[in-house]
């Protein structure tokens, strides 16, 4: 034997090494056959001994110090002695032209790299990586969704910006994505819960979503009893748009005037957007000096933040006392700016006040979509790494994996 000759198991069940048919510093080509005696026929289940031919079949497996691997299967076609039928056998550790070590490896590789990526690495083609991520995908997504699905979190995101967008829908309690679904319809999210089967939807319990007419129209029709709840995120950036167009009412000068507004309180757009409660004593007497100046200006700001209380309340009751010195003041008339807040929050007070009537989760909090926004960042940040995205099948496919 050679100096520089040493021997490795290949570590594959049931798999027995006939020989090595090319031994090269980049490539190395390993015969291999099974050790199963008598394979089993597909359609009767008949163990099978008779030995129509033998072909072979190549195989690429892990590399090895740097070399590409491919296994030279010397697969038996059988003859059934109960039906008479034909077939190859087939054998765990393969699947398809790779094997099943590789094939855990291509998937992995995807999640951290795009598929065209974990392709050139292991000088294997595209179509291979992509059947093999969006089947483990697959069936990642059907694991998931026969668990039960306590709290049902639904939002959307683009798979091309302002053009395409999907319906993204995470599991709650545990974080990780149940589907995303084409579109951002009532019939796309309809379709889904039809999909989960009457059993499956009568375990949720709470439904968070944003301000979406869509997205209430379907959880009206298939979760009926849950309690549905809206985001307290895009709550308040709804109510915060009210104070936003006062200010600007507010800082507007007279025609001609030079500059066009009040520089004080543009320069204080972010401080007003402050609860009381975060401000320290220099943030406070600079708001102090603006609303001497504005006076209108300070019966937004409280307005805003008795709206804010809507949340800090302790509990229903509390919530709506907060909401009676808000109405005080808008009944006021001097900020009609408000009025589109009055509107939507009317359109929408059952899903808000509902924030205080559901359970706490494990970690203490309200349920929310914080867990599906992280999310949503995490899709964006794979569509622009693998430069976007045309097909729905293959970003919720990677979307699966990735989150």
């Amino acid at each position: 034997m050679a100096r520089d000759v040493i021997s490795v198991r290949l570590w594959l069940p049931r798999i027995r090494v006939l020989g090595v048919v090319v031994d090269a510093p980049e490539r190395l080509e390993v015969r291999v056959a099974s050790t199963v005696l008598r394979p089993r026929c597909p359609d009767c289940g008949t163990a099978c001994s008779r030995v129509h031919d033998r072909r072979d079949n190549k195989v690429r497996d892990l590399e090895v110090s740097g070399r590409l691997v491919t296994l030279v299967w010397e697969r038996r076609r059988m003859v059934c002695a109960g039906c008479g039928r034909r077939f190859s056998e087939d054998h765990r550790a393969f699947e398809g032209s790779v094997t099943a070590r590789l094939a855990r490896r291509l998937v992995k590789d995807a999640r951290a790299m795009t598929v065209n990526a974990a392709a050139r690495r292991h000088q294997v083609s595209w179509k291979l990586v992509n059947a093999l991520v969006v089947a483990w995908a697959g069936l990642v997504a059907d694991h998931r969704r026969q668990r039960r699905c306590r709290v049902l979190l639904v939002d959307e995101t683009s798979i091309r910006k302002r053009h395409r967008y999907v319906t993204v829908l995470v599991n709650g309690d545990t974080g990780e994505v149940l589907a995303m679904v084409p579109h951002r319809s009532a019939q796309a999210l309809s379709g889904f819960l039809a999909s989960q089967g009457h059993r499956w939807c009568k375990g949720v319990k709470v439904v968070v979503s944003d301000g979406s007419k869509a997205y209430k129209t379907a959880i009206e029709q298939r979760l009926g009893h849950a309690r549905h709840v809206l985001d307290r995120f895009h709550v308040i950036g709804w109510f915060a748009a009210g104070l936003t167009a006062a200010r600007r009412s507010i800082q507007r000068r007279p025609e001609g005037s030079k500059p066009a507004f009040d520089p004080e309180v543009f320069r204080a757009r972010f401080l007003l957007m402050r609860r009381p409660d975060q401000l320290d004593a220099s943030e406070r007497a600079r708001l102090e000096g603006l609303f001497a100046a504005h006076p209108r200006l300070r019966l937004a700001w409280d307005a805003l933040g008795e709206l804010h209380g809507l949340y800090l309340a302790a509990d229903r009751k509390a919530a709506l006392e907060a909401l009676d010195r808000f109405a005080d003041i808008y009944s006021t008339g001097l900020i009609p700016e408000f009025s589109d807040v009055v509107d939507t929050f009317l359109a929408w007070h059952e899903q808000i006040l509902n924030w205080h009537t559901t359970r706490r989760l494990p970690n203490g909090r309200r349920p929310s979509n914080g867990r599906i926004e992280g999310t949503n960042n995490l899709l964006q940040v794979l569509r622009r790494k693998a430069h976007g995205f045309t097909d729905y099948t293959n970003f919720e496919a990677r979307g699966i994996l990735t989150t």
